[in-house]
């Protein structure tokens, strides 16, 4: 192989050739995939970021949902036992109603029947006589009875 001056050309214009490819065609796309790569990676970053705020969101969701769910049952368990207690109030009042009524009316009870039985008692007499001339035909006068007998078979 000689080596003259075309080889010496061609080897100045191949340098000359890699150089401006270099610089025409390499340079510029080796930029722009790094620019391209550095862009993907940015937003891998930025979904990653996004991804674990997103985590961080559903938690604090979560937890609030929990709170509220816990307040919630809190809050129904003590109106329940309000509206429990308030029952009982209002049955033990219309018991003790009840039961002061069912007093009232037995005293009243009691009462007509003293007044029945002081009205038999003012009557017994004039009832033993009509009795009598019912039987024997005649009046007799009947008289003078034992009240403590009458109280002990009209009270007891």
């Amino acid at each position: 192989m000689e080596f003259n001056a075309t080889f010496l050309a061609s080897i100045i214009s191949f340098l000359v050739f890699v150089y401006l490819m270099n610089k025409i065609l390499y340079a510029p796309m080796e930029k722009i995939v790094s620019e391209r790569q550095r862009f993907i990676d940015e937003n891998f970053d930025s979904a990653d970021k996004n991804y674990e705020r997103a985590d961080e969101l559903n938690n604090e969701r979560d937890e609030k949902l929990l709170g509220a769910k816990n307040d919630a049952r809190a809050k129904y368990t003590a109106s329940i036992n309000d509206f429990k207690s308030r029952r009982a109030d209002i049955v033990q009042q219309a018991q003790n109603e009840t039961n002061s009524e069912l007093e009232r009316e037995y005293a009243n009870l009691d009462n007509v029947s003293n007044e029945t039985k002081e009205g038999l008692k003012s009557r017994m007499e004039d009832l033993a006589n009509d009795i009598t001339e019912k039987i024997l035909g005649y009046r007799s006068g009947v008289q003078g009875f034992d009240n403590e007998t009458v109280n002990k078979i009209l009270y007891h």
